[in-house]
């Protein structure tokens, strides 16, 4: 099997680096800048190229790993015939490669990757694909990298990145606002772990509403006001902390708590 890398960035890096583990030969890796091109390449033994006209025709698989708004300008670039191209977005149809290849689809990993993590780790990758053939491969591709294999069309995949976002990269703000609060404050933010892990282990396999705790949701007022005292200082946190609650207030109300 061979592929073709189209991007340079965190999940070209992480994505490269794991095929190539696994024994999937990297043709090319293209860049605009050809030295960061060249940097992947150098690591999983391929050619690396700054023109899309250089882009080899043969290939079993050519793979966009770009930002968002890039992968339109780079898919009306392509001419690829029946090759198989795919885009590695959450957020982005799989209907913008349709003019570049008449086989296309996605091959998201719902998960933040960064270039220095140690491999691709623990990872639920959501296929689509514009035939049954094209979503079988990729499920295949999927794993060999060891990941878990989910199927979504554009719509399902576009609310599934929203939620994605809210679940992990909104929680991933309230953590830095919570590390930065603890440091001023000469407090541990690693005391916070272990509630954090208990928090995410807890809603697996259970509605979420079952696992709901905290002043809020028991109506403890007095709590909450000292809260809010603590937080005068901290107008972020102060309005997260009292949208949240409202929010929280508002959902038992809803459902009857």
């Amino acid at each position: 099997m061979e592929l073709v890398l189209i991007g340079s960035g965190n999940i070209a890096t992480v994505l490269g680096k794991a095929f190539y583990e696994r024994g999937i030969s990297i043709k090319q890796v293209y860049s605009q800048n050809l030295s960061h091109a060249q940097h992947l390449a150098s690591q999983i033994e391929a050619l690396a190229v700054d023109q899309l006209s250089a882009i080899s025709p043969k290939a079993d698989a050519y793979i966009i790993a770009v930002s968002d708004p890039a992968i339109a300008p780079i898919a009306a670039s392509l001419e690829l015939g029946d090759q198989l191209l795919v885009h590695t977005a959450g957020s982005v149809s799989q209907d913008v490669l349709s003019k570049a290849s008449s086989n296309y689809g996605v091959f998201w990993p719902m998960k933040m990757i960064r270039k220095g993590q140690d491999g691709v780790g623990a990872v639920q990758v959501i296929i689509d694909g514009s035939s049954h053939s094209n979503k079988s491969f990729l499920s295949n591709l999927a794993r060999l990298i060891g990941a878990k294999v989910a199927f979504a069309d554009n719509d399902q995949r576009e609310k599934l990145h929203l939620m994605a976002v809210v679940c992990s990269n909104f929680t991933n703000h309230l953590y830095h606002l919570a590390a930065d609060y603890c440091k001023k404050n000469h407090l541990d933010v690693g005391l916070l772990y272990a509630i954090i892990s208990q928090t995410a282990e807890g809603i697996q396999g259970m509605d979420p509403a079952k696992t709901q705790a905290g002043p809020a949701f028991r109506g403890d007022f007095e709590t909450m006001e000292k809260h809010l005292k603590l937080l005068q200082e901290e107008p972020v946190l102060l309005d997260f902390y009292r949208q949240f609650s409202k929010s929280i207030q508002d959902k038992n109300r809803e459902e009857g708590q």
